[in-house]
């Protein structure tokens, strides 16, 4: 088979229209997150983007990911997925995510929490990444 690796690197558009300009180096990821959309107003920050980091495996044809951000008002957002090289030469990357929101006490934990069970999916938008 001609098959070859998914490379993570590169900046990644999702559905909702998010940018991931995501380095892999090694087995980590280093890059930044900037986010569309927001569970409130302010919770992303005023720029609404954010440091990443995660780890990738690297092995085989259809490379694992994980990664998180931290944004500026204490929420924590982390992805886990799988990069995918299609037979066309395209690339995605198919991921579930987490949203940890900043309880204000213990009883108000429970509320907290977002996992989007339906995932995200991100197009390779560019080869190159724009933030250095």
């Amino acid at each position: 088979t001609n098959a070859i690796p998914c490379n993570v690197t590169g900046v990644w558009r999702n559905e909702l229209g998010s940018l991931l300009d995501i380095e892999a180096v090694g087995s980590e990821l280093r890059g930044r997150y900037q986010s569309a959309v927001e569970t409130a107003p302010g919770v992303t920050g005023s720029e609404q983007q954010a440091k990443l980091l995660g780890v990738t495996s690297n092995r085989g044809l259809q490379t694992s990911v994980a990664f998180s951000v931290l944004w500026e008002a204490g929420s924590c957002s982390s992805w886990v997925g799988q990069c995918f090289q299609l037979p066309d030469g395209k690339r995605v990357l198919k991921t579930l995510w987490m949203l940890r929101s900043v309880a204000s006490c213990p009883a108000d934990n429970w509320k907290t929490g977002v996992v989007g069970g339906y995932g995200d999916m991100f197009g390779l938008f560019s080869n190159k990444r724009s933030v250095k």
